[in-house]
C-alpha cells in the first residue's frame, strides 16, 4: 500500500476544503476537515510496468512461401496487440493478449517483386521481408561451399557491387540436408534505432537490423559493398552448410568464418568457374590435416567421383570411389578420417563434376597449436580447389622468408603427362632476381638459387620451402611467377612461425583488366595489401578506394618495377583515410597480381582474395 500524508495549514480558512492527488496517474478528489488535521490516504499496491520481449525478431520469408511466429514475453496481465499489418501477411493465430503469447503467421508464394513490411506488438517493430519468385536479369553468380555459425562458428558474407550502377544480390543458405539453413543474420552497416513509440521513451540502438532468414536479396549500390554476419546466441549445436550468390550485375564477394577459440578465421571464396573437375593438395604429415567441404550446386542429386593421389602421382584410393550428394546438399570431413590411407602423406584429391552437374569444392588447413598460456588450438588456412589449370603458369603476389617468415610453394601438375615447372623469385621494389634460401622437404635437399626449375610426374605434386634465419632483422619480401610446359598451378603458403599463423597465397593467373581488394579496417582489425608486377617494363597502376558505400574516398598511382614488387599496411603505410573504415581498393591494370591480408587484433591471419574487375 502507498501512504500519502495531506496536512492542512493552521492559517487555513475553516469549514470543508477540496484537495486533488493524483495516485497512479489517476486523479482523485478528496474532501478535507478542519486545519491541522492529518488525513492519511492509502492506494492500491503499485503494479509493475508493464515490459514486451518479442523473439526471434525481424524475419525473411522465401519467395515460395512460408510460415513464421512471433514469441511475445509479457508479466501477466500485461496485454499487447499486433499493430501495422500488411495485407499479404495472414495471421493464423490470434492477434492479442495477455502475459506470454505467441503470434503466427503466413505468407503464399510472391510472384511480384520483393515485399517489405513490418508489424508492431507494442513497443516493439518486426519488420517482415519476402524475396520475389523471379527477379528480372537475376542469374546465378557462384557457390560458398562452406559456411558455420552458432555454436563457436560465426561466418561474415561479404558482396561487392563491382560494376558502376546499383544491382540487386540474392543469397540463399542451404542445410546438409539441402533444405533451407535458416539463420539470424546481421547487417552490421545499417545501425538500427527502433522508432519510438508515442509515450515510450527510446530504444538504445543495436549493431544492426537482425533478420532470421534462408535466403534474402538487397540493392547494393554502384561500387558498394554489402556486409551480413550470422548473429543470434552462440549455443549448440553447430549449424554448417553452403550458400549460393545470384545478382542482377557484376556482384562478387566471399565469407570468412571464425572460429571463436583462438580467434581463428578461414576465407570462402565465392566458387564461379563450372569446371570439368576440382583438386585440392593436401599435406597430412606433422600433425597436420585437411578439412574438406563440397557442394552439391545443382538441382538434382549428384554422384561424385573421386581420385586421390599421393605426391608421387599414384592412385591411392579404391577404384569407383565416389561420394553422393542430395541436390543443393553440402558435406564436410577431415580428409585422413574419412580416408585413413591420406594419414601421414602429401598428395592431392580430385572431384569429378557429374555430367550435366555442377559442384564446389574448398579446404582447410588445419594446424595443431599450443599457445603460450598452454592452450591447444588449431590454426586454420585455406586451401583453394584447382580447376580449369591451364599452361600459362601465374604469378604469386607475395612471399617473406625470415625472421620468423617461411614461404611453402605447393605446385600440382594436373596434366596426364609429366610437364617441367620453372619458377623464378623477384626482389621487391626493383624486380631484380632474388636469391632465396630453398629446401625441398620431399628429397631433403637444399640450396639457394634466385629461381626453381623441376619436372612434375602426372599427377604429382612438388613442394618448396624458403626460411631464412629467424635471427635476421627483417625478412626478405618480394613475389615469384611460375612457367610451365603443361598444366601446372598452385599456390604459396606463408606461415609466421612465432604465433604458428598461416595464410595462402594463390596463384594469379586470371586475365583480367584490373583486381579489387576489399576491406574492413574496423575493430582493430588492419588490411595487408601486396602488389606485383609481371610486365617486362616500369608499369604505373592507377588505384582507387571506396568506402563500403561507394564513395571515392582516396586516389593514387603506383609506380612498378619490371617484375617489381610493393607491400604496405592499409591505413597506416598508403591511404590513412581508410582507418576505422570497411570499402574496397581496386588496381586499374591486367599487368599485375594482387591480394589482400586481413589481420584481426589476435594477429590471426586471413587471405582476401583479390577480386577481378
Amino acid at each position: 500500500m502507498s501512504r500519502i500524508d495531506v496536512m492542512v495549514p493552521e492559517d487555513a480558512p475553516t469549514g470543508i476544503a477540496t484537495v486533488g492527488i493524483i495516485i497512479n496517474s489517476s486523479s482523485k478528489v478528496f474532501r478535507l476537515g478542519s486545519p491541522g488535521v492529518t488525513m492519511v490516504v492509502e492506494s492500491p499496491p503499485a503494479t509493475p510496468p508493464c515490459t514486451y520481449t518479442l523473439s526471434p525478431g525481424n524475419q525473411a520469408l522465401p519467395a515460395t512461401g512460408g510460415s513464421g511466429s512471433i514469441s511475445v514475453t509479457a508479466p501477466v496481465g500485461c496485454s499487447w496487440s499486433v499493430w501495422n499489418r500488411p495485407t499479404w501477411i495472414a495471421f493464423t493465430s490470434a492477434t492479442s493478449g495477455t502475459g506470454n503469447g505467441v503470434v503466427t503467421f503466413s505468407v503464399s508464394a510472391n510472384f511480384g517483386s520483393s515485399l517489405r513490411g513490418s508489424v508492431t506488438i507494442e513497443r516493439t517493430t518486426v519488420a517482415i521481408e519476402q524475396a520475389a519468385l523471379s527477379t528480372p536479369g537475376l542469374t546465378f553468380v557462384g557457390a560458398m561451399p562452406h559456411i558455420a555459425a552458432q555454436d563457436v562458428w560465426t561466418t561474415t558474407f561479404t558482396l561487392v557491387n563491382k560494376s558502376a550502377t546499383p544491382a540487386t544480390a540474392g543469397l540463399n543458405l542451404f542445410s546438409d540436408q539441402a533444405g533451407p539453413l535458416t539463420l539470424p543474420l546481421v547487417f552490421p552497416q545499417q545501425p538500427s534505432t527502433p522508432i519510438p513509440l508515442p509515450g515510450i521513451l527510446p530504444q538504445p540502438p543495436k549493431p544492426g537490423p537482425e533478420f532470421l532468414a534462408a535466403s534474402f536479396d538487397r540493392i547494393i549500390p554502384a561500387n558498394a559493398s554489402l556486409i551480413v554476419a550470422t548473429a543470434g546466441p552462440q549455443t549448440p549445436p553447430v549449424q554448417i552448410g553452403s550458400a549460393q550468390l545470384s545478382a542482377t550485375g557484376s556482384i562478387d564477394g566471399f565469407a570468412i568464418f571464425r572460429l571463436i577459440p583462438g580467434s581463428q578465421e578461414a576465407v570462402v571464396p565465392l566458387e564461379t568457374r563450372n569446371a570439368s573437375s576440382y583438386v585440392l593438395a593436401f599435406d597430412n604429415t606433422g600433425g597436420v590435416v585437411l578439412g574438406v567441404a563440397v557442394h552439391n550446386v545443382a538441382n538434382n542429386f549428384a554422384s561424385i567421383p573421386i581420385v586421390i593421389r599421393d605426391d608421387t602421382g599414384a592412385v591411392i584410393s579404391p577404384p569407383f570411389t565416389a561420394y553422393s550428394l542430395p541436390a543443393n546438399g553440402h558435406t564436410s570431413f577431415v580428409l585422413s578420417q574419412q580416408y585413413p590411407f591420406t594419414a601421414n602423406k602429401r598428395g592431392t584429391i580430385e572431384f569429378t563434376t557429374p555430367s550435366g552437374g555442377r559442384i564446389s569444392v574448398l579446404g582447410i588447413r588445419t594446424t595443431p597449436l599450443t599457445t603460450s598460456t598452454g592452450t591447444n588450438t588449431l590454426t586454420l588456412t585455406t586451401v583453394p580447389a584447382l580447376a580449369d589449370v591451364g599452361t600459362n603458369g601465374g604469378s604469386i603476389a607475395h612471399i617473406a622468408t625470415g625472421a620468423g617468415w617461411q614461404t611453402t610453394f605447393v605446385l600440382v601438375n594436373t596434366d596426364a603427362t609429366a610437364a617441367q615447372a620453372t619458377l623464378k623469385f623477384f626482389a621487391t621494389g626493383t624486380g631484380t632476381p632474388l636469391s632465396i634460401p630453398l629446401t625441398f622437404p620431399q628429397t631433403g635437399s637444399s640450396n639457394t638459387a634466385n629461381s626453381v626449375t623441376q619436372t612434375i610426374a602426372a599427377g604429382a605434386t612438388l613442394i618448396v620451402q624458403s626460411t631464412a634465419p629467424a635471427s635476421d632483422p627483417a625478412p626478405i619480401i618480394g613475389s615469384a611467377q611460375l612457367t610451365a610446359t603443361g598444366n601446372i598451378g598452385g599456390f604459396v603458403i606463408f606461415r609466421y612461425n612465432p604465433n604458428g599463423q598461416e595464410a595462402v597465397v594463390p596463384l594469379e593467373n586470371r586475365i583480367a583488366s584490373g583486381y579489387l581488394i576489399a576491406f574492413d579496417n574496423t575493430s582493430g582489425t588492419a588490411t595487408g595489401i601486396a602488389v606485383n608486377s609481371i610486365a617486362a617494363q616500369d608499369i604505373n597502376v592507377p588505384v582507387i578506394v571506396r568506402d563500403d558505400a561507394g564513395n571515392q574516398i582516396a586516389t593514387d598511382t603506383l609506380t612498378l618495377a619490371a617484375n617489381g614488387h610493393t607491400a604496405f599496411t592499409l591505413g597506416v603505410d598508403k591511404f590513412p583515410v581508410t582507418a576505422g573504415k570497411r570499402g574496397t581498393i581496386e588496381f586499374v591494370s591486367g599487368q599485375i597480381g594482387a591480394l589482400g591480408i586481413r589481420i584481426p587484433p589476435a594477429l590471426t591471419f586471413t587471405t582476401l582474395p583479390a577480386l577481378a574487375k
